[in-house]
């Protein structure tokens, strides 16, 4: 068996983003070469929580003594805190919105997460969906803007290995 490790430089996990076209049908396509100048990694994050729960639907009858289930469409998500900055926050990448934006505008953004870097064989998930949860917050005790934020997933998480 071996762990996740993300203690190390070639390590860290990296979310990258891009929302400068509808990539619905080819997510990868997102994050060719090609697309370099619209893809952005959201730096500086605290935390990051994956989220993969398919729903249950849940019944009892007269005729058991348990309940009954089955399971029904998944509620998937990202959740992270980050630490926020003036370029990612406010700013556009290429064509692709900066954070603040994209959640205004309630734009679809195709995102990839790897899990412990993003060398040759490092594996990752990918998918698209909205950006939500921004509630920038800044106090004496931290001094920094710190924010939630939240990628609400449309579909499925598909996953990948970098080559």
């Amino acid at each position: 068996m071996a762990y996740i490790g993300v203690n190390a430089t070639a390590d860290f996990v990296t979310l990258k983003l891009n929302n400068s076209a509808d990539f619905s049908s080819n997510i990868a396509a997102a994050f060719v070469a090609g697309e370099s100048a619209n893809t952005y990694d959201v730096p500086s994050m605290q935390e990051i929580t994956v989220n993969a729960t398919p729903g249950i639907f849940r019944w009892k009858q007269l005729d058991s003594l348990s309940e009954q289930a089955i399971t029904t469409s998944s509620t998937n998500n990202i959740e992270l805190t980050v630490v926020l900055d003036d370029t990612t926050f406010y700013s556009n990448t290429g064509s692709s919105y900066g954070i603040l934006d994209s959640v205004n505008n309630k734009t679809k953004t195709a995102f990839r997460l790897y899990w412990a870097g993003e060398s040759s064989g490092d594996r990752y998930i990918e998918g698209e969906g909205y950006l939500s949860a921004l509630a920038p917050t800044v106090s004496p005790d931290s001094p920094v803007w710190t924010s939630p934020l939240t990628i609400e997933i449309v579909g499925d998480f598909t996953t990948g290995q970098e080559a």
